[in-house]
């Protein structure tokens, strides 16, 4: 004949009741925050891609001193049109990156904005509103 016993462990876990519930609290609170970490982390990431994902390029060019979007140097235009005249370049097109100061009409206040600069005939990004 087949006895099935209670294992040690969830009899301990169920004769506090109180101690037990909290426990599963304290579980399930940990759990909330990593899921809220992690999910902070992705807009984070999206967020600082997104400019860079929307790009309609196969290949950028940069000055080799560049930092970050906001600390971008400048090369010559020269390079764009030497990098054209290798067969496998169907096309280039200058991307003018600068950090410009905007007053909110509504608050005043003064903010940072990035500039984006291209040849309107010629879109830098994959966006359909943009045409």
């Amino acid at each position: 004949m087949f006895r099935r016993e209670i294992p040690l462990a969830w009899l301990q876990l169920i004769r506090r009741k109180g101690r037990f519930l909290t426990a599963i609290a304290g579980i399930a609170f940990a759990n909330i925050l990593i899921l809220m970490q992690l999910g902070f982390q992705n807009a984070l990431y999206d967020s600082n891609t997104r400019l860079h994902n929307r790009l309609s390029a196969d290949l950028v060019m940069l000055n080799p001193t560049a930092q970050n979007l906001s600390n971008l140097n400048t090369f010559p235009r020269r390079r764009l049109f030497q990098a054209e005249n290798f067969p496998q370049v169907a096309s280039t097109a200058p991307l003018y990156v600068s950090i410009a100061f905007w007053k909110n009409p509504q608050t005043r206040r003064d903010t940072s904005i990035i500039v984006l600069g291209f040849d309107p005939l010629r879109p830098a990004f994959n966006l359909p509103e943009l045409p």
